[in-house]
Formats: structure tokens, C-alpha cells, sequence
């Protein structure tokens, strides 16, 4: 064979295996672009998924371990958080739905984003009612769990005054408050359902005692039992309420008022009660729904406790 035919041999070679190499270009393109767009749609449903999950579960199931997931309870002791809006069911039927349903989703927003700053794990909305409990699928120590629920609780409470404006904005004159129970106890938690459809969340006498607390509180009041004070009580004032009796529980329970968090820097430095030897000086406290914002509410209030405590 002369050198014309080799050459001519290895130049049909060379287009071959270009043709192939286009050829596989396109292909790999072609399932490169297939792979983008299933990671489109799979991100889609990973971010659907995530505003029906609490942040700790939506780890738990797209990350989580396989033994992780499949977990069906286990036995834990959790703090255990209930709310709802007072008197919210006396006006879902004069307000339209539009309105209603933007008030509460705010509502709900800015509740949301208070439990995920301290690290509760949303169980369930029922209509304006929240639950939320501390110590699972992630879980630190007891005296944590209880004091991050305190401090959300007290935090939530604090966000109300501007919830209230803005609801005022949007035409419903109704004044914004919240009942808050709070329990620490033994539950059990974990997955539970069918085949079709599971749910995690806690069992137990616990979230009983927990949702009659808040039942039992009065309107902006936040009610504790003894078993979270006793995990808190170096942290938080609070004040005796008396004992509720829950069915099912052989004891009454014994409740107490959450007032504030304790800070000795505050206590000498709040600018409306100063302490000395003699007792206390109370100063005037110019007090406006709309333009005192939650620290300063907060401040009166501390002092106000405090003053009363002191002349008892």
C-alpha cells in the first residue's frame, strides 16, 4: 500500500472517530441537560417538602440515615409547648376570609421564625393553635430544651404589640393575645401512622398537662408547670399561680407565671425602678400601645413586677 492509500485510510479513520466523538458529545449533553432539569423538579419537591417539615425533621428525612428515619418511637423527656390566639374564634366569622387568612399566616410567620431561632421543633398547627416541642429529633440536655422554650415563649409574647398594629392595618379590631402552657415530662416520640402516611410527633401525659396549662392561663400569660421551673428557675422570675388539676394525673399540678428573664445588670440598671438601702424609687412610666416598642414594654412590666414584689 503506497503512502496516498494510508494516508487516505487514516484520514477516513479521523472522521469516523470524529463522527463518534460528536456523536458522544450530544448524547452527554443531552443526559447532562435530562440530569439539570431532574434536579430542578427534585429541588422543587425537596422545597415544598421543607415548609411542611420543621427544619430538625426535614434533616432528619433528606439526610438522615436509613435506621435514622425508620425509627417508630422512642421514650424521651421533652419540653412541650402549646399556644393559641384568645379569642380568635369569636372573629373568624365577622372578618373576611382573605383578611383573616393573611393576619393568621403572619401570625404564624413571625412564630414560626422565633421556634426555629431557638430550636423547637414545630409539631402542628391547628388553625391558630401552635405546638412545639424541645429535645427531639436533636437533643442537647434538659435544663437547654426548657430554657430555649421559656425564652421562645417570652420572645413570641414580646412580638405580639406588633402583630397587633399590623393586624389593626389590615381592619381587624381585635386586641392580639396569647395563652401559653409550657411542660417538661417523659413522652413518647417518633413516627406514627399508616403505610400510606406517617406523622412524627409525642404521645403522653406531658402534652396533656401542656395543652391544659395553656388552657388554664390568662389572657398574655405564660404558665408553667413545676417540672420546667425546676429546670429553669436560676434563669427565669416567676411567681406561683396555684395548682390545676389534669385528668388522668393523680396530683394537681403546680403552675407559675413566667414574668421575665433574670438579669443582674438589668436589675441595677433598669431605667424605671431603682433599689437602695431604704426600698425603691418607681420613676413615671408614659405608656403607649403603639409607640412603645417590646424592650421598653418589657422594662415597665419587669419593673412594675418587681415594685409590686417588694411592697408585698
Amino acid at each position: 500500500m503506497d503512502n496516498e492509500a494510508m494516508l487516505e485510510e487514516e484520514r477516513a479513520k479521523y472522521a469516523e472517530l470524529e463522527v463518534l466523538y460528536q456523536n458522544i458529545i450530544d448524547h452527554s449533553t443531552e443526559i447532562e441537560n435530562e440530569l439539570l432539569e431532574n434536579n430542578k423538579t427534585i429541588q422543587m419537591y425537596l422545597d415544598r417538602m421543607r415548609r411542611y417539615l420543621s427544619p430538625q425533621l426535614y434533616e432528619m428525612v433528606t439526610g438522615g440515615s436509613e435506621g435514622e428515619t425508620s425509627i417508630s418511637h422512642q421514650r424521651r423527656k421533652l419540653t412541650i409547648f402549646f399556644s393559641d390566639i384568645v379569642g380568635f374564634t369569636t372573629i373568624t366569622d365577622s372578618i373576611e376570609p382573605e383578611i383573616l387568612s393573611d393576619c393568621l399566616n403572619k401570625y404564624l410567620d413571625v412564630m414560626s421564625s422565633i421556634a426555629i431561632k431557638y430550636g423547637g421543633t414545630i409539631d402542628k398547627f391547628i388553625g391558630d393553635a401552635i405546638m412545639i416541642f424541645f429535645g427531639a429529633p436533636s437533643f442537647e440536655n434538659d435544663k437547654t430544651h426548657a430554657l430555649n422554650c421559656v425564652k421562645m415563649a417570652i420572645e413570641m409574647r414580646d412580638s405580639l404589640p406588633a402583630l397587633d398594629e399590623y393586624w389593626r392595618k389590615s381592619g381587624i379590631n381585635h386586641n392580639l393575645t396569647c395563652r401559653i402552657g409550657i411542660n417538661t415530662g417523659y413522652v413518647t416520640v417518633g413516627n406514627f401512622g399508616t403505610n400510606e402516611r406517617m406523622d412524627y410527633t409525642i404521645i403522653g401525659g406531658p402534652v396533656n398537662v401542656a395543652s391544659r396549662l395553656e388552657h388554664a392561663s390568662d389572657a398574655g400569660e405564660i404558665l408553667i408547670s413545676n417540672a420546667t421551673k425546676s429546670l429553669i428557675d436560676e434563669f427565669i422570675d416567676t411567681k406561683p399561680k396555684g395548682e390545676i388539676v389534669v385528668k388522668g394525673v393523680h396530683t394537681p399540678i403546680e403552675t407559675f407565671q413566667v414574668i421575665s428573664l433574670k438579669n443582674d445588670q438589668e436589675k441595677k440598671e433598669n431605667p424605671f425602678l431603682k433599689f437602695d438601702n431604704e426600698g425603691f424609687l418607681l420613676k413615671p412610666l408614659h405608656f403607649d400601645k403603639l409607640s412603645t416598642n417590646p424592650e421598653e414594654r418589657r422594662l415597665m412590666q419587669y419593673a412594675l413586677e418587681k415594685a409590686l414584689a417588694a411592697l408585698r
